[in-house]
């Protein structure tokens, strides 16, 4: 992917036992979250909250996706997760339905509630 391709809010495909080729998106700011989990791969949380805002701009996040389809398609679900509580931001939901919008693939929220 060439600098003008660049997105910032998606990562990988990563290989999941689970799901196949995952397309993650990241909703969050680094280690936003409503616990503070010892287990978590991520290390400690820096900003434990329970406020459910816009942490990450709904148009950034639908430009990187839109820029990234138009590229590649070669995954099997997009996954809502990454650097923090997914479901902390107030407009997963619409995301969600944007996303289905854009692709059949299936979609999958990784949250700790």
């Amino acid at each position: 992917m060439n600098y003008s391709n660049r997105v910032y809010h998606l990562f990988g495909p990563v290989p999941s036992r689970r799901i196949g080729r995952s397309l993650g998106i990241d909703t969050m700011p680094h280690k936003v979250c409503s616990f503070d989990c010892v287990y978590c791969q991520l290390g400690k949380t820096t900003l434990k909250t329970l406020e459910r805002k816009e942490y990450v701009p709904y148009d950034e996040i639908i430009s990187d996706l839109d820029r990234y389809l138009t590229v590649n398609r070669d995954f099997d679900y997009i996954t809502f997760s990454g650097s923090g509580e997914p479901t902390l931001h107030n407009r997963i939901g619409e995301l969600i339905e944007a996303v289905k919008k854009r692709t059949d693939k299936p979609v999958a929220v990784l949250t700790n509630g």
